[in-house]
């Protein structure tokens, strides 16, 4: 007679480029929470740099690169959801991390096939937002970031630091959906009891309440609304050159990020963060492999390669 499990309960993060996923990721990973967790990262660029800024190594790891996790790679999530359940040693929690220009709706759905009914249950869906860039995206980009929110049961309002108290307020007025459970923070630092077990998902889609709907007829393409560049090489750069160039990168760049080789640290990994105008970059641990740059960057409409390639050779010191 097999044995009959629980369901493994899943909890999906999302938000826009650059709001802070990995970063909330990481709080809930590093939590005192005793939980045997198993974690999906969804990486738009066909470098899975989020996979890579993950700190913790007690969880297993599912890396999907390379594709949206709603759109082209969902029979990777399929597949991998699979494994994950049909494991000797179950985990007691699935986190997946979906790419930022991801809808969750789509994998919330895919989480409810009958294939997975007894296996896995949604906890909840939580989507992470940048309080101070948030205003100024507009049309495909606004839509989308609308639509992932428009499914979430718990909103993180993320880097207030940099927003003002009115942005945050005009956010929570024109764009929160009344049932949402709404946090304000610096850094994504939640306790990771809001976030785990809370079973919102379940209590926000009871018939009784309204406008909290899934579309399972997700016809988009987010392959073709926005495009990404990748970049690697193993020449160590210039820190004042690299500055210089992030700065200058084409109005259709939103996101970059990725590790750098600088001639000014030669032996520690340097983290590159940019969201909009904002440039991060942070000295990390040592090398623990031959260092090189990997830059993963994410605009809309088309990229130019060559010109992006040229910035970034001009970097060399």
């Amino acid at each position: 007679m097999s044995k009959k499990f629980s369901p493994i309960p899943v909890t999906v993060i999302s938000g826009f480029l650059g709001a802070g996923k990995t970063t909330l990721l990481n709080r809930i990973l590093n939590g005192d929470h005793g939980r045997k967790i198993a974690v999906m990262v969804n990486d738009f660029g066909e470098i899975n740099i989020d996979s890579q800024l993950i700190v913790s190594a007690e969880q297993s790891m599912v890396n999907l690169s390379n594709g949206c996790i709603c759109c082209t790679v969902e029979s990777d999530l399929i597949e991998q959801l699979h494994k994950l359940i049909s494991l000797r040693e179950r985990p007691e929690y699935i986190l997946i991390e979906t790419s930022g220009v991801s809808d969750p709706s789509k994998v919330v759905n895919t989480l409810c096939y009958p294939q997975f009914r007894q296996q896995l249950t949604v906890d909840a869906v939580v989507a992470i937002i940048d309080a101070d860039n948030f205003s100024s995206l507009d049309g495909d980009r606004r839509k989308l970031a609308m639509d992932q929110l428009s499914v979430a049961d718990i909103v993180v309002i993320n880097k207030t630091d940099l927003a003002t108290t009115r942005q945050v307020e005009s956010f929570r007025q024109q764009w929160l959906y009344p049932y949402a459970r709404v946090f304000e923070t610096q850094f994504a630092d939640i306790p990771v009891e809001l976030l785990l077990g809370t079973e919102l998902f379940e209590t926000n889609h009871s018939p009784s309440k309204s406008g909290h709907q899934c579309n399972a007829n997700c016809d988009h393409n987010h392959n073709q609304q926005f495009a990404t560049y990748s970049w690697e090489s193993d020449q160590p750069l210039s820190l004042s050159k690299l500055r210089h160039a992030l700065k200058q990168l084409p109005e259709n760049l939103y996101r970059a990020k990725g590790f750098v080789y600088l001639a000014e640290s030669p032996k520690h990994r340097c983290k590159v963060h940019l969201v909009g105008s904002r440039v991060e970059i942070e000295k990390e641990e040592r090398w623990q492999q031959m260092p090189k740059n990997q830059l993963v960057m994410i605009g809309w409409n088309n990229l130019d390669a060559a010109h992006l390639n040229q910035a970034l050779e001009n970097c060399y010191s």
